[in-house]
């Protein structure tokens, strides 16, 4: 009996390899020109049903339309109920995404928000580059993020966000007052976003909210020259955190995170360097655990959690924090030196002089908490490149010398390095960007932080390097190339061996550069596996896909590239 249904099963497998293929999950594409301004905006708040929502399965393509790198001019947030998808294409003249810009309005005013989620929203971006930057350099000064509802999913992939000040909020996510948000954000970078305070903007602030924050995920971005924590919480916060494979480099004042009664957490394999710069003087916060500018991650009990809704005990936590490197540059320790001493100048300062008393260093008193696991955190120096270092670290030493002396304002002062546009020339190629970025460095941006300490590029638990591993691209990407020649068109090939058990190997060629994904899906159209998503130039390429975990039947793999779209099916037989 068991042999005669085992020989039905595989008949059914075979006869379905064999049937037509068509396209698996498949998403209609909407291409968006970057003019007039307002047009990005306006086609997605308009490309509605007529319950409002966005249409299914969307994805809003923008493509340029000539050899010049394109500017998108935001007239108004947008707002669409739904699944909002935005994906760059890559010039494959100049090797750079598309640019989002806010607009500037007869009134001299511009867009408050880039976005805003109504609730039960999600947000996916790839491979775009959002600037806050107008034409006249004023900088934007509204949110990049900010909701209006409860569970909203945001899924970034391969973006910028640049110069968002965050005026009004500190932080480019202001999820204040909204329930059960999520954050999958992979391969980004934050960069240059600061404003006169030197704790803003962060990434999140995720409170007062029961349940705030559901889960955040963040593997290989890098946070350059930024505000403050990349999330915070007064409350409960965020029931799930992972921090994994990310670069802080330099930031203003309060730890990576102030997330004090986190309580289901993984930090691991990260690079945080000169985090918390400005650190908080003793006399205006409470140096105790927990408290802000106590430590990269400052941990407390659980005070408010110990009771309804929560009922949570301390040995209910699980928290491990590994692998991670921290360290200040010289520039900075001398800085705190000074301002713990005198005032500089002879300008008597107008807080006592005790500015760095509370750097202690990963954690506050890791005896208090024999919950967690903490292991392999070292103050060590990465060895980035030495001239962006110096230039860096002097340029924030200058900002924290001026909020000293202005009482906690930066009057229009900014540690800004390498700026990537020259306003109002934004077509214009980017200066000092190497047109292959994405494989030598990961991002379309000047600065390099591939590192030189040999020690740390092979420091994490996985083997390879600490912090963001786009700076070492060798690393991060599982795919083979085959050869570099052009292909004609665009191909995916049938998996080999096809059945098999356990695994199997998928060639497939891009006539162009681009944004890449390859998918596997089950017959219920659940994403089981993302075997690429990643920027490649054009090629021939291949990638095995390991399915030990998965039972024997039929399964799709589907590529994704520009406007090409195909799927095939595939048999696991175990």
């Amino acid at each position: 009996m068991k042999t005669m249904f085992t020989t039905v099963f595989l008949l059914a497998l075979m006869m379905l390899s064999l049937a037509p293929s068509k396209s698996f999950a498949q998403r209609d594409t909407v291409i968006v020109s970057a003019l007039p301004p307002g047009n990005l905006n306006n086609v997605i708040n308009s490309d509605t049903t007529a319950e409002g929502l966005v249409q299914p399965n969307t994805v809003f393509l923008l493509k340029p339309t000539g050899d010049l790198d394109t500017v998108y001019w935001m007239t108004a947030p947008i707002t669409a109920k739904g699944n909002v998808r935005i994906v760059g294409y890559i010039n494959p003249v100049t090797g750079h995404p598309p640019v989002v810009a806010p607009s500037i309005a007869q009134d001299n005013s511009s867009i408050p928000d880039f976005f805003g989620p109504q609730g039960n929203d999600t947000l996916e971006l790839r491979g775009i580059y959002f600037l806050g930057t107008r034409t006249d350099s004023i900088s934007f000064t509204g949110r990049f993020v900010a909701p209006s509802g409860d569970y909203n999913v945001y899924i970034f992939d391969h973006c910028v966000l640049e110069n968002i000040s965050g005026a009004g909020t500190p932080n480019l996510f202001d999820t204040w007052n909204t329930n059960h948000n999520s954050f999958y954000i992979t391969n980004c970078e934050f960069r240059n976003n600061q404003d006169d305070n030197p704790q803003n903007p962060g990434f999140a602030w995720v409170d007062p909210g029961t349940y705030p924050c559901d889960t955040a995920i963040f593997i290989n971005n890098t946070f350059f020259l930024t505000g403050g924590y990349v999330l915070g919480s007064s409350g409960y916060g965020c029931t799930y955190l992972l921090f994994d494979h990310n670069t802080i480099f330099f930031s203003g004042q309060g730890g990576a995170f102030d997330l004090y009664q986190m309580t289901n957490a993984v930090i691991k394999n990260n690079i945080f360097f000169s985090v918390s710069s400005a650190a908080y003087p003793e006399s205006w916060y409470n140096n105790t655990p927990g408290s802000w500018g106590s430590a990269i991650i400052p941990i407390d009990s659980l005070r408010s959690l110990a009771s309804a809704p929560y009922n949570l005990k301390e040995a209910d936590r699980h928290i491990t924090i590994t692998n991670n490197a921290y360290f200040w540059p010289q520039q900075i320790t001398n800085m705190w030196s000074q301002l713990n001493t005198e005032g500089i100048s002879g300008i008597t300062p107008l807080r006592p002089p005790d500015f760095i008393n509370c750097q202690p260093g990963m954690l506050t008193d890791k005896t208090s908490w024999p919950y967690i696991n903490v292991a392999n955190n070292d103050s060590v120096d990465p060895g980035f490149n030495s001239s962006l270092v110096q230039m860096a670290g002097g340029n924030m030493a200058t900002f924290i010398d001026t909020i000293w002396h202005n009482n906690q304002s930066a009057s229009g002062l900014r540690p800004y390095v390498y700026p990537l546009y020259d306003p109002p020339s934004l077509t214009k190629d980017w200066p000092n960007v190497a047109t292959n970025w994405a494989s030598t460095q990961g991002y379309p941006v000047p600065e390099n932080l591939r590192y030189s300490n040999t020690s740390l590029q092979h420091a994490g638990d996985d083997g390879k390097a600490l912090g963001d591993l786009n700076w070492f691209p060798e690393q991060i990407t599982g795919v083979e190339q085959i050869h570099n020649n052009v292909p004609m068109n665009y191909a995916l090939s049938q998996n080999y061996p096809n059945p098999f058990n356990p695994s199997t190997q998928i060639e497939y060629s891009i006539p162009q550069s681009g944004y890449v994904t390859i998918k596997v899906y089950n017959l219920l159209g659940q994403e089981i596996a993302t075997l690429v998503n990643q920027e490649q130039r054009a090629g021939s390429y291949k990638v095995d896909f390991d399915a030990t975990k998965l039972a024997s039947g039929v399964y799709m793999y589907q590529l994704h590239a520009g406007n090409f779209s195909l799927t095939k099916k595939m048999i696991l037989m175990k």
